[in-house]
């Protein structure tokens, strides 16, 4: 992991673009100077498994809150044909 600073990834976009993609490095670059937050330059795949994990987790709370709600007893109970009407309307 490498912290540097906005000019110094303008002055080397390509030599920290190669240490992101060929040697799965993390970069951040500050921008605290002007007020703003700070940016990470990660490659492609961890991005996408971060994106993947974000929705198992979204995924699991959704699952979470249901079981609760079960629990607690607030479920509907339908028949099929009840169903199959709903889908029809």
């Amino acid at each position: 992991m490498q912290a540097i600073s906005v000019s110094e990834a303008r002055q080397n976009f390509k030599k920290y673009c190669d240490d992101v993609v060929e040697n799965d490095d993390i970069i951040i670059v500050s921008r605290n100077g002007n007020g703003k937050e700070n940016m990470v330059w990660i490659d492609l795949k961890t991005y996408n498994e971060l994106q993947k994990a974000k929705r198992n987790l979204e995924y699991i709370m959704k699952l979470e809150e249901s079981f609760k709600q079960l629990e607690e007893g607030r479920v509907v109970t339908k028949t099929i044909e009840e169903l199959e009407a709903m889908a029809d309307e």
